[in-house]
């Protein structure tokens, strides 16, 4: 078995700030679900975390911009860490994610690499 990075890409940047607490906790309730089939499989590693919108990008010049002004498309917005024999299993979990109950949401799967 590998390790695979799940990285959450896109959404919606002020969903935590318009959705009711009933809409939060509904959406909640999906990922908790998801995640405990994954742990209950033996294939979650870490459930990770949810990002911010907003941010600073550092260029090797020391050149720092505010990463909001991105697409929205193209901001991480969380990620997750499973476990799979390889990327096709890996791409088999991802499918159910609830990731895509928000439009405009992509999810990229990466092997952790083992140096």
């Amino acid at each position: 078995m590998k390790d695979f990075m799940f990285i959450y890409r896109g959404g919606d940047p002020k969903w935590m700030a318009t959705a009711s607490a009933e809409e939060k906790q509904a959406v909640m309730a999906k990922w908790g679900e998801w995640m405990g089939v994954l742990s209950e499989k033996g294939r979650l590693v870490s459930g990770g975390s949810p990002l911010s919108y907003d941010g600073k990008r550092v260029t090797k010049d020391g050149v720092i911009t505010d990463i909001s002004a991105s697409e929205v498309k193209e901001l991480v917005s969380g990620y997750s860490i499973v476990k799979a024999a390889n990327y096709d299993e890996a791409a088999g979990l991802a499918r159910e994610c609830p990731i895509f109950l928000h439009e405009g949401t992509t999810l990229e799967v990466r092997a952790i690499a083992i140096i």
